[in-house]
């Protein structure tokens, strides 16, 4: 392989990196609204049938 070729192979690499950091930051951001959801379940419909419980839904 040619340094030209090592180069563009590189380039290609760096660009698919940013595009794979972009759609984790997308994922993480899903993560944290869904865990976001997560926190406004409503606890008093318990029937506390779960030791670990954190609220039925």
């Amino acid at each position: 392989m040619s340094e030209k070729e090592m180069l563009e192979k590189i380039q290609e690499l760096e660009k698919r990196i940013a595009s794979l950091e972009k759609d984790v930051s997308y994922i993480k951001e899903d993560i944290y609204a869904f865990d976001e959801d997560d926190d406004e379940v409503d606890i008093s419909s318990c029937t506390g049938h779960c030791s670990h419980c954190d609220g039925c839904e």
